[in-house]
């Protein structure tokens, strides 16, 4: 038995597009926020659990309407454009949003946000075993979005025996600075998913700062390291995107379902970055390593 796909929709913009009434017990709407990499990962894992999904991508600059789904649909939403567009709707059933800054339990309208953020536990997991000589952990945050993450890390360091040195940074301006006073303070920067620090065009503020002082670069993405941060932990998207579309069909399915494995993370390194920086890794630490860019 052919195992069921993923229907693209087609937006109509003359008038709203309408979801077709369902036909099974088991429907999963997804709706991405754009068709980047980990949004088109996510919704390939989510391909794969096996019941008849629809999808959709919001197209820059246009916000497709959409009809309300029934109560017996399952909705994910990949990222906050497509939370914020799903909200609006304010769907009967379940609704999860994946790959959203702020996470949490179901709220007071029954959805459940599932975080872009790598829980600190395990980002302190591989930091003692990637920088197990590091103690001062730079901290750069942009106030007006980070500041509870930034507290929340900035705690869990210290409960496992870090010095967290956090500076705010108010502005794209304020970057200069605030790396200037954690010279001579910090033995690696630590990164948050704070647009604002971790702006594009900041990559090579941030990289010369890293280098130049022998500080390394934990990087928020695999991305950043592709382009020089030391290491990363990453999601697995597609394992991500399981996880969300699980979530959803269990908030569906009610009580009696299980709970969905948790998400896989990915270890990603740059091995020039740690020859710059002199750092070393033995064989059995690389080999825990998912990705190593030379």
């Amino acid at each position: 038995m052919k195992e069921p796909g993923i229907r693209r929709l087609a937006w109509a913009y003359a008038s709203a597009a309408l979801f077709a009434t369902p036909t099974h017990a088991e429907r999963l709407l997804v709706i991405a926020s754009g068709d980047t990499p980990p949004y088109q990962n996510a919704l390939a894992g989510i391909g794969k659990l096996g019941v008849a999904v629809e999808a959709a991508t919001l197209t820059s600059g246009h916000e497709p309407p959409f009809a309300r789904p029934g109560k017996d649909t399952a909705v994910v939403a990949l990222g906050a454009a497509a939370a914020a567009a799903v909200s609006r709707v304010a769907p009967p059933g379940p609704v999860v949003n994946c790959m959203v800054l702020d996470a949490g339990g179901p709220n007071a309208a029954g959805t459940i946000n599932v975080s872009l953020q790598i829980p600190i536990a395990t980002q302190i997991l591989w930091l003692k075993r990637l920088l197990p000589n590091a103690h001062n952990v730079g901290i750069l945050f942009d106030p007006a979005q980070s500041e509870r993450r930034a507290a929340e890390g900035a705690a869990e360091l210290a409960r496992a025996g870090f010095v967290p040195v956090a500076e705010p940074v108010t502005g794209p301006t304020a970057l200069p600075h605030a790396l200037s006073r954690l010279i001579n303070r910090v033995d690696v920067l630590h990164a948050l998913p704070d647009t604002t620090v971790y702006a594009r065009e900041h990559a090579r503020a941030l990289l010369l700062f890293s280098f130049r002082h022998q500080i390394p670069l934990i990087g928020p993405t695999e991305a950043w390291v592709k382009a020089g941060a030391l290491y990363a932990i990453d999601w697995d998207y597609a394992d991500l995107g399981r996880y969300c579309g699980a979530l959803a069909l269990a908030r569906l399915a009610g009580a009696k379902a299980p709970a969905p494995a948790a998400p896989r993370t990915r270890v990603v390194v740059n091995a020039r970055s740690a020859e710059q920086l002199r750092i070393k890794w033995d064989a059995d630490t690389m080999r825990l390593v998912d990705r190593v860019y030379e």
